[in-house]
């Protein structure tokens, strides 16, 4: 039986995870169970159905565009997010099979955990593999990633980004969040192994009228270590409120 997980226009084959859950387990059988996940995972590998991009919209300002190219974008990062004007894969701190990106998405630079090298082990057993809630509910151990885009004067306003994600799902997951609400998550119920780099998309038009911050949380638990995930060429877009209309105020 396969799964299908969807965000607006793009989708992977999701496959059911064979480990029982470890919500409960001592430490050590925590560690066992993830160990055994990535065991199976090896016998019988599944790798992810490229997804296509997102439709585009009419014409609309670009509110915020970063390749990352020549600088970090401006964005502010915690614990394993490091940016790099390039890219040279090291393979340093990782677990049985990874798959790294070959090369940003576009250019030189991007976005990664760790960029170099796989991610660290950091302690957050909140995944899928706590009962299937993915309830973040401590944030200490995450690894955080925030832009800020002023969507004060706009009527609508979208995010889209390209993400290469290879995270030891079940376990390890992520969450986009716009304002401290969560926009988009990975919570995925077994590993699935990136084939191809996929572009995302989040709708911001709730968070017009204000200034929106836009955090990706990257969530390691304690074991089993992945390539991580990759941002590049994020861009905010939106239809700004008439000029007319602007200077209008209700007395």
């Amino acid at each position: 039986m396969k799964l299908r997980w969807c965000l607006l226009a793009s989708c992977s084959l999701i496959f059911p995870a064979t480990p029982a859950p470890a919500q409960g387990l001592a430490p050590s059988d925590a560690v066992q169970a993830e160990l055994a996940a990535a065991a199976a995972w090896e016998t019988a590998p599944h790798y992810a159905a490229p997804a296509p991009p997102s439709a585009p919209r009419g014409p609309q300002a670009v509110i915020y565009s970063s390749s990352f190219d020549a600088d970090n974008g401006g964005l502010v990062a915690s614990l394993d997010w490091e940016w790099g004007a390039t890219y040279a894969w090291t393979g340093a701190n990782c677990t049985g099979t990874f798959v790294n990106p070959a090369a940003a998405h576009s250019g030189t630079g991007m976005w990664g955990t760790v960029l170099n090298g796989c991610y660290h082990n950091l302690g957050n057993n909140q995944g899928f593999a706590s009962g299937g809630a993915c309830n973040n509910t401590n944030t200490v151990d995450d690894s955080v990633l925030t832009l800020t885009v002023d969507l004060t004067s706009y009527t609508n306003a979208q995010l889209t980004f390209w993400e290469w994600f290879d995270v030891f799902s079940y376990f390890d997951w992520t969450e986009v969040r716009v304002n401290g609400a969560s926009a988009l998550m990975h919570c995925e119920p077994s590993y699935v192994a990136p084939a191809a780099w996929v572009q995302r998309t989040i709708d911001l038009t709730p968070h017009v009228g204000g200034v929106a911050t836009i955090a990706f949380h990257m969530m390691a638990s304690t074991v089993v270590d992945k390539s991580g995930w990759y941002l590049d060429d994020v861009e905010v877009t939106g239809t700004p409120v008439p000029v007319e209309l602007q200077s209008l105020s209700i007395e």
